[in-house]
């Protein structure tokens, strides 16, 4: 397998079963950003559990550090684990102790924490359950919109390296902070019916865009859609179709 090859692995969210670079032209993509164009939206589904967009965290970054000036990005929860699927780690999602967290790390790179992987590997005490980070990214959007990729990443480290319990609402405070948001407009916030719904509007979303997993990218015009990535996708095959939109 090439290094550049898109493996189409990404986190299913009806099973729940991880299933299967040219430098940039920054004149021409600077002629690009000062022209009449509009800036075009770059839309990522994710979600905060799922651990292939955890894999994916140093391609969306590079994306956004080279594209940033021509694309806006939105980060949409795809609801990975709501409803009937929320249970603790080892029951609703058995392949990680299986080590399938080994997968992610051969082909991305990152690397799980010690804390999430002794849980894992332990008690299994964690719960997953993507509905209060999805709300709380949905605060985030609101209060520091130029911040929403930066703390959606933050929330997957926070789940899969430094090990936080989804569902404790505590543990969110450094993260939460650190984006520049205090801890009690915070909580105020999460316990907003409005903000659920936000999160909810967002796991529709996905489910409607009939798209099977995550990490996805979409690349939205006034005019079309174009899908860039299905499934963990290197940099390289992204940066091309880009390339190929952009620098035309």
């Amino acid at each position: 397998m090439s290094n550049t090859e898109n493996t189409g692995i990404s986190c299913n969210a009806k099973t729940n079963i991880c299933s299967s670079v040219l430098k940039p032209d920054k004149q021409k993509i600077e002629a690009n950003k000062n022209s009449k164009l509009p800036k075009v939206k770059l839309v990522y589904y994710y979600d905060a559990l799922c651990g292939w967009c955890y894999g994916f965290s140093s391609v969306i970054k590079k994306v956004k550090q080279v594209y940033g000036a021509v694309l806006n990005i939105e980060v949409v929860s795809g609801g990975l684990f709501i409803n009937s699927k929320v249970g603790f780690v080892n029951k609703v999602a058995p392949h990680i102790k299986a080590r399938a967290y080994k997968s992610v790390e051969a082909r991305t790179g990152v690397k799980f924490g010690e804390s999430f992987l002794k849980d894992v590997f332990g008690t299994g005490k964690m719960v997953l359950n993507s509905l209060p980070p999805s709300i709380a990214l949905c605060v985030i959007k609101e209060a520091c919109p130029e911040k929403e990729l930066e703390f959606a990443e933050m929330l997957l480290q926070a789940v899969y390296f430094d090990g936080i319990n989804p569902i404790d609402l505590n543990a969110y405070t450094p993260y939460v902070e650190r984006i520049g948001v205090e801890k009690s407009l915070f909580f105020s916030k999460m316990n907003d019916s409005k903000y659920q719904a936000l999160a909810e509007i967002e796991f529709e979303k996905f489910k409607s865009s009939q798209f099977a997993g995550m990490p996805t990218l979409v690349l939205q015009t006034e005019d079309k859609s174009i899908l860039l990535a299905n499934g963990y996708t290197d940099f390289e095959i992204i940066k091309q179709q880009l390339d190929a939109f952009f620098l035309k």
